[in-house]
């Protein structure tokens, strides 16, 4: 099970209409105070600059769009979506001018209304699939509460237009990290850790049980994934169209799980991946993943997530399973 390698550089990395290119994070922007950083190309790899702390993207499919998120900080609480045209190689933020309110209460009933744009903290992003002008973008959200905030994102203008339409807040003990679109307006969302517990770190390091895997259906509210209990620091997360394989990061437990759910109970297979296991997403050929991680500790990574530097020396690795290469991943 020995994955293709792929790039190794520095902090952060994409997926921008099926390249994997290294972004530089934690840049100045009209937006944000931050200190200056170096911009040039190094070797092959161009940076976007103008952008700060870009944590998840979501490719629109059929556009030269991709979402990204920018996960607010104690220096910079505000926090963004943000555009980037893959055309232009340029990034921007979308300003709350353009975010049209339009609650959807019948479908997200408990939600207390819209999210405060001034400690808006978007984290990580998922996109439905569907076809025809609108999609419908899930938003991880740390500003001001714990939530999954809902967009829909109208594709037909020449600039992607936003409507916030609800949220969907997490249960107690819960730090959503990633999200993932099910059938039927019901999504899967993974926890990093309980934020109450003080011994969390201690027990990433030791790749201890730590976070969990939750599933959110209108009408039904939350529930754990069966099957994947005691596992270590579950980070992103992607499913299949279907929703019967939810493929998730496991960050601190070093490995890439699969979870098939077309089985009672669900069948669980897991990979290595040898890093502290972040990102994944699919390639644009739809038969493999992209995975993505530091390649250092857990304290070194948390201790550059709480820096003000405008970079850190943090090595990572992104992979690249095939289906034919690895069994576990089926292709779609």
């Amino acid at each position: 099970m020995k994955p293709e390698r792929i790039d190794d550089r520095s902090r952060r990395w994409m997926s921008i209409a099926g390249s994997v290119v290294a972004l530089s994070v934690w840049l100045s922007s009209p937006a944000h105070s931050a200190p200056s950083v170096n911009c040039s190309p190094d070797n092959s790899v161009t940076f976007i600059c103008g952008v700060t702390n870009v944590e998840d993207f979501a490719p629109v499919p059929g556009t030269k769009w991709v979402i990204g998120s920018d996960l607010s900080t104690a220096s910079c609480p505000q926090g963004y979506l943000y555009l980037f045209d893959t055309s232009k190689k340029t990034g921007s933020a979308v300003q709350p001018s353009e975010i049209a309110i339009r609650q959807d209460k019948k479908t997200y009933p408990d939600c207390p209304g819209p999210f405060d744009v001034k400690t808006f903290g978007p984290h990580g992003l998922d996109l439905t699939p569907a076809n025809g002008a609108h999609r419908v973008l899930y938003a991880v959200n740390h500003g001001g509460r714990e939530a999954v905030e809902v967009f829909s994102v109208d594709v037909s203008q020449a600039r992607l237009r936003f409507t916030w339409t609800g949220c969907v807040v997490a249960p107690t003990g819960f730090w959503p990290d990633a999200v993932a679109a099910l059938p039927h307006g019901a999504m899967v969302v993974t926890s990093l850790w309980d934020p109450t517990d003080p011994d969390r770190q201690k027990k990433l390091s030791a790749g201890q049980p730590v976070g969990a895997l939750d599933e959110w259906a209108p009408g039904k509210g939350w529930s754990v994934v069966a099957g994947t209990e005691g596992m270590s620091g579950p980070n992103g997360v992607v499913v299949s169209p279907d929703g019967n394989d939810i493929y998730l990061a496991l960050w601190s437990g070093k490995q890439v799980a699969r979870i098939n759910r077309s089985t009672t109970p669900p069948k669980v297979d897991t990979v290595s991946t040898g890093i502290l296991t972040d990102n994944v997403r699919w390639s644009p050929s739809e038969k493999s993943i992209f995975v993505g991680g530091q390649d250092v500790t857990v304290k070194q990574a948390l201790d550059c997530f709480e820096s003000s530097a405008a970079n850190c020396d943090v090595p990572f690795r992104v992979s690249s399973y095939r289906a034919d290469r690895i069994g576990i991943f089926p292709a779609r």
